[in-house]
């Protein structure tokens, strides 16, 4: 669906084009219909010969009600500039023809109205003044039209190229993340409270439930109706009215949000693409100013932030927007700047980023980083958001972005291809920040083995302590594709480097063969790991290289033998038991020959692998 949007200068007749073109009257407030003018927004539709409806917002021209113009025009597809054909172009005119450019709405008509009220010589002077406003920006070629109310041809006409320009308009993308910014909020009794708003995405159905922000309070669209008739769904660009339970009408506000998404990114600070208006006299915009923020219906005070002392007008520069609430807001949205209390539009741009945090553009990769989102393609917006992140779930990538999670994943699978990043299950990594991450662990892992040669591995915990801020799904997700690449080897959280070997020297080989004889030779009196390692005190390294490599076995109380020796002590008794019902530990003291000291931890040992069990203080075969 297209909408339009009026614009121009106080009492050139806008409301009465509309009038002309639906048969609405889209003056509603009581004070505009006394006064004869435009206050707020009002809304009207018109169905074209194919059947369609076409939205138009009408907004007001005095410039005390600008705020309320820019709330009404920055949710339309196309414009309609009129222009009284006996005033001619007006400051009104230029400010709202200067925020249609701020806008980047590129389609539209220019109406001179009241024709029949200006002579004709007028009516050319008039015309060529419009032609000399939009010469070198008319890229689109936008019709100027003739118009009166009293003249049903020019009504014919001007019908007709409403209908023709909306054909032209390139169909909405579908991003699947339904958004309305809250225009109007009344109550109907017997109904409860009712909002309405332009549906910038997505669809929105009765009965469901949805989310309002800032509050991030749950609601239920009770009933929709689009231009005037009941719908259970309401499309994509439409004007829509909601009928909501589970909030009361003062809970709502203009300027609030309407999504059918339960959570959204947020941010207090906003990164933004910046241009002053061009001004015949100069006008300075001095850095940390406050300023007034319309995007959507929208409107907020914060202040500006940018790397010089002052923008001069005509200036473009990439700014910080400082508020003090979040905004929820997409990546592309246009928005109006206007400086607080004076009535004056002074520029306009386009969200690049939402921040949780200030930054100051004295670090120039501010400026570097925004450039390369600039120009708003997905595949900038994706390596810029790693770059920044370095890593981030697939599902929360550029949530708030003007792309469907469908091209995102497209074009994540494209850039994996190419190298640009990396893919992991359902993360995505700064490609550079990976390989660092691989190089670091990698490196790591060489001087660990360097340092410690008698080492089989080390625990993936110290490896993970080693890299501080990584989170643990990451780590988890690095030593996964370090294994699968055969470039480490894990095994029971010890991780090593995958070509690792130990080659004992000759005199290794001659220390561990007298800390196996030692044990050997002690098979009556086995060592705690305490005692061993004070008898072999500068062979320590080796004590735990025996361990690891099952030589050496430890017993509770941190008892010390040899597997060999084990296995001849869990033999007997094995053997006894099958000759006699159970063992007492006397009975393993008089058959081994050791103290109690040894024997209770050996007959642990055995019940632990399930070979005898203990009933009383006797043991059993299992």
């Amino acid at each position: 669906m297209v909408i339009f949007g009026t614009a121009g200068h106080i009492d050139h007749g806008k409301t009465s084009v509309i009038q002309g073109l639906t048969g609405i009257d889209a003056d509603r407030l009581p004070e505009e219909k006394s006064r004869g003018l435009t206050i707020d927004l009002g809304f009207a539709w018109l169905e074209t010969t194919r059947g369609e409806k076409i939205g138009i917002i009408d907004v007001p021209g005095h410039e005390n009600y600008i705020r309320n113009m820019i709330t009404g025009i920055t949710t339309v597809d196309a414009f309609l500039l009129v222009v009284d054909g006996k005033e001619g172009w007006m400051p009104q005119t230029e400010e709202h023809f200067q925020i249609i450019r701020l806008l980047d709405i590129n389609y539209g008509l220019v109406i001179i109205t009241k024709t029949d009220l200006a002579s004709p010589e007028r009516i050319a002077e008039t015309e060529q003044q419009i032609k000399d406003k939009i010469t070198g920006i008319n890229k689109f070629n936008i019709p100027i039209l003739k118009f009166s109310i009293n003249d049903k041809d020019s009504i014919d006409l001007l019908r007709h190229e409403v209908e023709s320009v909306s054909s032209l308009i390139p169909l909405k993308k579908d991003l699947n993340k339904p958004r309305l910014f809250v225009d109007r909020v009344f109550e109907i009794k017997g109904s409860g409270t009712v909002v309405t708003g332009t549906l910038l995405d997505g669809n929105l159905y009765q009965n469901q439930s949805a989310t309002l922000f800032p509050s991030k309070k749950t609601i239920r669209i009770r009933q929709i109706q689009s231009y005037n008739d009941s719908v259970e769904k309401a499309i994509l660009g439409s004007r829509v009215a909601l009928n909501l339970s589970g909030i009361k009408k003062e809970e709502v506000r203009r300027g609030d949000l309407i999504s059918g998404l339960k959570a959204l990114p947020s941010g207090n600070f906003l990164d933004v693409s910046f241009a002053l208006l061009s001004r015949e006299n100069p006008f300075r915009l001095k850095n940390g100013t406050e300023v007034e923020f319309i995007s959507h219906t929208k409107i907020l005070r914060g202040t500006i932030i940018f790397s010089q002392k002052e923008m001069l007008s005509g200036e473009k520069s990439y700014v910080q927007l400082r508020f003090k609430e979040p905004l929820w807001l997409i990546i592309g949205d246009h928005f109006i700047i206007r400086l607080p209390g004076s009535n004056e539009t002074i520029g306009g741009g386009r969200v690049l980023a939402l921040q949780e945090d200030k930054h100051s553009f004295h670090n120039p990769y501010w400026e570097k980083w925004l450039e390369s989102r600039s120009k708003l393609d997905i595949n900038s917006l994706i390596l810029s958001e790693l770059e920044k992140y370095k890593t981030i779930k697939k599902g929360l990538l550029l949530l708030n972005s003007p792309f469907s999670q469908v091209e995102i994943y497209q074009h994540l699978d494209n850039l994996n291809e190419n190298s640009s990043l990396f893919l992991i299950d359902d993360r995505v990594v700064n490609n550079q920040f990976w390989n660092e991450l691989i190089s670091r662990v990698l490196a790591n892992l060489k001087q660990k083995h360097s340092d410690y040669p008698l080492k089989k591995g080390f625990p993936s915990i110290q490896l993970k302590n080693e890299l501080p801020g990584l989170s643990e799904e990451l780590f988890d997700n690095l030593l996964k594709y370090l294994v699968e690449e055969n470039s480490i080897a894990v095994k029971d959280g010890m991780v090593s480097l995958f070509e690792h070997t130990i080659e004992l020297t000759e005199s290794e080989e001659k220390v561990r063969e007298e800390i196996l004889q030692y044990l050997n030779e002690n098979i009556n009196s086995l060592p705690t790991e305490k005692e061993l390692q004070n008898v072999f005190s500068k062979n320590i390294e080796m004590i735990n290289y025996l361990k690891e490599m099952g030589e050496v076995i430890k017993l509770a109380d941190d008892i010390c033998l040899t597997p060999a020796i084990y296995e001849n002590m869990k033999d007997e008794i094995v053997a006894f038991l099958k000759k006699n019902k159970s063992i007492t530990i006397g009975q393993v003291r008089d058959l081994l020959h050791i103290s109690r000291k040894y024997i209770v931890p050996l007959l642990t040992r055995m019940d632990e692998e399930g070979i005898t069990k203990r009933i009383g203080n006797e043991r059993t075969l299992c």
